[in-house]
């Protein structure tokens, strides 16, 4: 099931005054908006039309009867409990009860997001490259890096040699084994990572097999890699953005571990 318009109503930033006010206003009785017009809601929240077509703009609609059509299809689908809980102010302040409701909500949106976006045939094929490969290369700044270290622990414990790198290293990159097939992962979110699009560039050098991990598949990164795998969350309007990106980047690369397993038991 798909939240998209209510996780960014929840979690939308930046927002004005104004628009925070109406967020709030619809949060707390979301069946006004089927009863409303554009200039009635506005009435009812001391805006304008304007600032409510703006708002229904910003959270990815193409205007308020769009929004209305929308929230109505989603909210019908929505459980029991208020709209409203867990609120954004309260989850963000550290309200524990709030987290238990919206943590696996977040992971539930990206699981379902990333599987949407999903090529079975390039997961197939990269699956592939995975089985003929004497290494894994995972490459990776910040939290990505993490991220790299998880995946390749999974699969050393298989026996499938995989290393993690915090950046480029120039001079294994300019020194790698060319007889041996080793395939690179390249982490990141926007794509336009300087030091992982270096990375990319080179290994496009020397023809070997690079796939793109990244929320934007017309990114400068995928331009230099083989394959995409795109992820989900990364949003720099969603205030819990990284988290659903994370979640989003260990599900891919599970997908391709439990087809590790598989070749391997």
């Amino acid at each position: 099931m798909e939240y998209n318009l209510l996780q960014k109503l929840k979690y939308a930033s930046p927002l004005t005054a104004q628009e925070k006010h109406i967020v709030d206003f619809i949060l707390n009785d979301p069946e006004v908006v089927f009863h409303s017009t554009a200039h009635e809601l506005a009435q009812q929240t001391y805006t304008s039309a304007s600032t409510i077509v703006r708002l229904c703009k910003k959270l990815g609609t193409k205007g308020y009867p769009d929004f209305q059509l929308k929230l109505a299809l989603e909210y019908q689908q929505q459980p029991s409990s208020p709209l409203q809980t867990p609120d954004h102010t309260i989850t963000e302040q550290g309200n524990v009860l709030a987290a238990i409701d919206s943590v696996p909500y977040l992971y539930h949106q990206a699981l379902d997001e990333t599987h949407r976006m999903l090529s079975a045939p390039v997961l197939v094929r990269i699956a592939n490259w995975v089985k003929e490969s004497a290494r894994i290369d995972i490459y990776g700044s910040d939290m990505n890096y993490y991220l790299a270290q998880q995946a390749c622990a999974k699969w050393n414990e298989l026996g499938i040699a995989a290393v993690a790198h915090n950046g480029p290293n120039m001079h294994y990159l300019n020194t790698m084994n060319t007889s041996q097939f080793i395939l690179s992962f390249v982490i990141s979110h926007t794509g336009e990572n300087s030091s992982m699009i270096e990375v990319a560039k080179v290994l496009n050098r020397k023809q070997r097999n690079v796939i793109a991990v990244t929320g934007n598949n017309h990114s400068t990164l995928s331009r230099h890699c083989d394959e995409t795998l795109l992820t989900y969350g990364y949003n720099e309007q969603l205030r819990l953005s990284k988290m659903s990106s994370m979640i989003s980047v260990l599900y891919l690369f599970d997908m391709l571990y439990m087809a590790s397993i598989s070749d391997n038991y």
